[in-house]
């Protein structure tokens, strides 16, 4: 067994050109992948932050990056080797698709190309062991999901006998953006009358009824 150190490095966002660059779209959540005799265990460093929000895309990335345009997209799930792994030689740790919303896009962290079943790409993705933050995005407003199973395989993507997979369900919240949208009507309103006005308009009525009767 050769023991193999899985470094935390920042993420480094980029484009191929000079543009806006997208933001994670909050704080980073990071998914801990833990290694235990053999069975890897999945678990989110801050569990309140399971479901994140989609921020809204305008059509400002340019280069790799105009993938996210007009989406709502997020990045605050990464994944994060918990501790050290040990691993044996030629072999990788692989997150598998197991199941995702039909409108929900994943796109790798720094090239932006299609991942884990997006544009017609692999559903097996093998991560290099440092922190990954890739790009969620979608066009559909809602409630999406994905579910992954994350396992130790040979470097073809070949589940090794005598590990145990872990799996994880990650589910994104994209609102419409309402802003500007509600507001004071635009028309004009006639004021409620006060009490006293009202008390007037209420004795007149009155006396026209009772004219009506009389004559």
């Amino acid at each position: 067994m050769k023991r193999i150190a899985f470094p935390i490095q920042m993420m480094l966002l980029s484009s191929t050109a000079y543009g806006a660059l997208p933001t994670l779209g909050g704080p980073m959540s990071h998914i801990l992948i833990t290694l235990f005799q053999n069975e890897i265990y999945l678990s989110f460093e801050s569990p309140s932050m399971s479901v994140v929000t989609m921020q809204n895309a305008e059509d400002d990335f340019i280069g790799s990056a105009s993938v996210l345009n007009n989406t709502g997209y997020n990045a605050q799930f990464g994944w994060l080797a918990n501790g050290f792994i040990s691993l044996p030689q030629d072999s990788g740790i692989f997150i598998r698709t197991i199941s995702s919303s039909p409108h929900l896009g994943v796109y790798d962290e720094t090239t932006f190309q299609g991942i884990m079943g997006t544009d017609t790409s692999p559903d097996l993705w093998q991560w290099d062991g440092t922190m990954t933050h890739n790009w969620y995005s979608t066009d559909t407003h809602g409630l999406h999901h994905a579910r992954y199973e994350v396992f130790v395989a040979d470097l073809a993507g070949n589940p090794l006998g005598g590990f145990t997979p872990g799996t994880i369900d990650l589910v994104f919240d994209y609102q419409p953006d309402l802003r500007g949208r509600i507001g004071p009507s635009s028309g004009t309103t006639s004021p409620l009358p006060t009490p006293p006005a009202a008390s007037l308009l209420m004795l007149g009525a009155l006396t026209v009824a009772r004219r009506k009767r009389i004559d």
